[in-house]
This record gives C-alpha cells, sequence and structure tokens, in this order.
C-alpha cells in the first residue's frame, strides 16, 4: 500500500515511528466505537498502523495472522521494559500515565527463562482452583455460586421488580468477593484493594500511588502466609518456589487480582450486553443453555481485554509491510484481530459451537494462565443471572457510559431493568443470603476450617457499606468504585 515504507538503512529505520504522523488511538470514537477506529486504520495502513497514545508513538498491530506472530514468537518480540529504546533514553515522560504499570517487575513483563520460572510457580499455585476433579476447585466452584446468588438477592432487596447497575452491583464486587477468598486475605487486610485495580487500569492521575497501595497490600498477605499458610493461592505460589521473596510473590499475586478484576467484570456485562442488544449467536447460545459457548462467543465479539501490553522486537523486523526497529513499541490488538476479515469471515454465528481459535486469553508463553478460572466465575455469574431474573436495557446501546482505556473494552456503569423470575420457597429456618449481614459469630472454641471459609465468602466491609448505600440510592463519592 502506498502508506508504506519502504526498507530503510538502520539509522533511518531506528527514527521512522517518531518521525511519522501518527493518529492518536484515545479519542471519543476510540471509547465509544473502537471497532470503527480498527477498520479505518486498516483500511488506510494494512496489518499494521502508527498510532500515538498519550503522546508516545506506537505500532498498533490489526492484523490476526500479524497479531499471533508477534505473541508467539518471544525469541523475537520482548515483553520486558528493557527492550523500550525511547523509555531508555529519557525520551519517555516520568508521569506518562502508562508507565507505572510497566515498571513493576512482574510475570508479564518477564522474558525467556525468568518467565518460565515464574510462569511454573504461577500455574502451579493456580492449578488446584482450576483443575475441576480438586476439592479446592470445587469448593471455589460452589462459593462463587453462592456469592452471585448473594448479589443478585441483595440487589432485589426483596422486590419483584426494579432498577439495577449491574456493573457496580455485581460484576465488579464479585472478582473482589472471589479474590478475598482465593487469595486467603485476612478479614480487615485490603478493602480498597479492588478499586486501586480499577485506578490503575484507568490510568488516571492517581494510578501510581493506586499501583504502590496494591502492592503493599499484595506484598503485605505474601509475608502473612509465609509464616502462616493456608490452603489457598497466595501460600501455594510461596511453595511452589521457595526461592520467591514476599516483594516477588506479592507482584505475582497484584498481577493476578488485575487480571481477574478486569476480564471477569467486563467479560459478565459484554456478555449481557450482547444478550439484550440482539447477537444471534450468543441469544442462541443462552436458549440452549450452553453458557460457557455463550462466554466463548463473547470473548470473540467483546474481548474484555481489547489490546495487549507491549512488545519490543530485538533487531529490526518487517511485520505487516512496515520496516520495525528494534525497541519500537508494538501493541498488539486482540479485538482489532478479531475484526480482521481473515478471522471474522470463519466466524458462523448459525454453528452451535464457535471457534477456540480466537485471542481473548492471548497466545504463546504469554497466554492467561488464569483463563480456568476467569472462564468459571464469568460462566456462574451470567448463567445464574439469566436464570433468575428477566433484563431489559436501563439506556439506548449509544448512550451506554464506556470506559476509557487502552487496554480493556467496558463499561463504567450498566443501568437495566430486572424481573425476578419464581424461585422455590427456601425451607424453614434456612437464612436468605444477604451479603452485607456480617457473618454469625462462632462460639469461643468451635470455629472450624468451614467456619472460616463461610467467611471468606462475605464482601468486606467497605464492600458492604458500598453495596448497601447503593441500594438505598445514596450518592458514594470517592471511593474509587464509580468513575
Amino acid at each position: 500500500m502506498e502508506s508504506h515504507l519502504p526498507p530503510a538503512s538502520n539509522a533511518v529505520v531506528s527514527s521512522l515511528l517518531d518521525s511519522l504522523p501518527v493518529e492518536p488511538l484515545m479519542t471519543r470514537d476510540f471509547d465509544t466505537r473502537p471497532a470503527l477506529v480498527y477498520e479505518r486504520l486498516r483500511e488506510r495502513y494494512g496489518p499494521v498502523a502508527p498510532v500515538e497514545v498519550f503522546g508516545v508513538p506506537v505500532w498498533l498491530v490489526l492484523g490476526f495472522r500479524e497479531v499471533l506472530d508477534v505473541l508467539r514468537d518471544e525469541s523475537r518480540w520482548k515483553k520486558d521494559v528493557r527492550h523500550w529504546r525511547a523509555l531508555q533514553q529519557g525520551r519517555i515522560p516520568s508521569d506518562w500515565p502508562l508507565l507505572p504499570a510497566y515498571r513493576v517487575d512482574q510475570l508479564l513483563f518477564q522474558d525467556d527463562q525468568r518467565r518460565a520460572a515464574t510462569r511454573t510457580a504461577v500455574d502451579a499455585a493456580l492449578r488446584p482452583f482450576q483443575d475441576p476433579r480438586q476439592p479446592q476447585a470445587r469448593a471455589l466452584t460452589s462459593a462463587v455460586a453462592r456469592q452471585v446468588d448473594e448479589l443478585i438477592t441483595f440487589f432485589a432487596d426483596g422486590g419483584s421488580s426494579g432498577w439495577v447497575d449491574l456493573c457496580a452491583q455485581f460484576a465488579r464486587p464479585l472478582p473482589l468477593m472471589v479474590v478475598n477468598r482465593l487469595f486467603g486475605f485476612p478479614v480487615e487486610q485490603g478493602d480498597e484493594i479492588f478499586m486501586d485495580a480499577w485506578r490503575m487500569m484507568d490510568s488516571g492521575p492517581d494510578a501510581a500511588a493506586a499501583i504502590e497501595r496494591l502492592l503493599a497490600a499484595t506484598t503485605e498477605l505474601a509475608a502473612h502466609k509465609r509464616s502462616q499458610p493456608g490452603d489457598d493461592l497466595t501460600s501455594r505460589l510461596l511453595a511452589a518456589d521457595q526461592s520467591l521473596t514476599v516483594e516477588q510473590a506479592g507482584r505475582e499475586l497484584y498481577a493476578i487480582l488485575v487480571a481477574i478484576a478486569d476480564t471477569t467484570t467486563h467479560s459478565v456485562t459484554n456478555g449481557v450486553l450482547e444478550v439484550l442488544t440482539g447477537n444471534s449467536g450468543a441469544r442462541g447460545s443462552l436458549t440452549a443453555g450452553l453458557i460457557g459457548e455463550l462466554v466463548n462467543r463473547v470473548h470473540i465479539v467483546s474481548p474484555p481485554w481489547s489490546n495487549l501490553t507491549f512488545r519490543y522486537p530485538v533487531a529490526d523486523t518487517s511485520l505487516g509491510g512496515f520496516r520495525i526497529a528494534a525497541g519500537d513499541v508494538v501493541m498488539p490488538s486482540i479485538a482489532a484481530a478479531h475484526g480482521d476479515p481473515l478471522f471474522a469471515s470463519a466466524i458462523n454465528e448459525d454453528s452451535a459451537m464457535s471457534s477456540r481459535a480466537h485471542l481473548a486469553w492471548g497466545a504463546g508463553p504469554h497466554q492467561c494462565p488464569g483463563r480456568g478460572l476467569a472462564d468459571m466465575m464469568v460462566s456462574a455469574a451470567v448463567g445464574r443471572l439469566f436464570e433468575r431474573c428477566d433484563l431489559e436495557l436501563g439506556l439506548p446501546v449509544d448512550r451506554l457510559p464506556w470506559r476509557s482505556s487502552t487496554y480493556v473494552r467496558g463499561m463504567r456503569s450498566f443501568p437495566v431493568k430486572f424481573q425476578m423470575r419464581a424461585q422455590p420457597i427456601p425451607a424453614p429456618g434456612t437464612r436468605s443470603a444477604d451479603p452485607t449481614a456480617a457473618p454469625e459469630a462462632a462460639t469461643p472454641g468451635q470455629r472450624t476450617e468451614a467456619d472460616a471459609g463461610a467467611n471468606a465468602d462475605q464482601p468486606r466491609p467497605a464492600l458492604r457499606r458500598f453495596m448497601a448505600n447503593l441500594r438505598k440510592g445514596v450518592p458514594v463519592i470517592g471511593d474509587g468504585m464509580v468513575h
């Protein structure tokens, strides 16, 4: 294409991206209609486009084949920020909004042997909670089901119909409740961790402070579990690699927490939205009771992680008709790759099963290690929500408020009208599920492991207050949960 640049000498290539006329990616169109932005860029440049992200030039990879090549080839495309030429040359402002996350040394930004060693420990720690044959996975699945029901019962507040913000009152609290149990947080530690995860992902002015608080909370938890281990993810991570320091373990927990928070929240709300806006494949899967298939379809048409974190080539290379210089910034786009005709034309909406060859979980050595856990949570949430409620959109589709984010695609709020379906009458003496209710006190000397597990399912005090205020219609200001 005429806009593609021909090969040049190393001296010229090394400055090409900086000297190109680039289009700003973070625009209102990108927030509200990213698919149109990707398509416009594809038509102008082809499978790779030079764009600008908060003032920094970036190669955005749009083509399915090109994205897959970048994700799979760790020998050519690195994640360690030390390969970023402009950063090493001091040309990235210290207050660039995305920079704080890239400075955290954790699995997502490691390469080769370091990545392999950390990934082995993370996989080992997650395995019991993702393998349905293991008692830990069965217990966690049961806990998630209870938590989903508690949240639905709580926002219904005893009524048969009403309004709910499915983002703030359902999809966002759920991961916090799961993390509370999965990580083994002491009851009062880290009430703000989930809110800080969102502050970090929104890349706002308080992102750096939020990351510091998150790392402090997860590091403190790792130190606590090293001296008092339990049957939780934190303890298993420390046991999987005895050489891990509590600081290293804290960084990995931080990364897992952020991934769970955004992936789960946006997969739930994006899934509900696809059903309510008439996506035939999604509705067909729901009607057939194939909730896992519904979730998979949503990962194709509306992946929660729309763009992945940066890669850097270790040598000058060609990609999508462009010459990419060593150390340039390359950002693979999952959402754009799914819109590539090479991939999109192969999708059959009439088929009972959709393709598993999508990139929603990434690919290659950095493929998401917690995809089984996330799928379980989202399937439980979406399936039970439609089982217990009939839902209608509370706003026209073009008025839904989307987050402004480089990486994720999800709503800031999601108002819907609900109508509760008839439920079986609970047996006499059964406690109603209320996630704001404090757990019953144990008889002194009689606290059991079952008691501890039940209490771990309870939402944290800050979350209970937040949800209670939402239900009462009291404005909640300054807690970071609503942006």
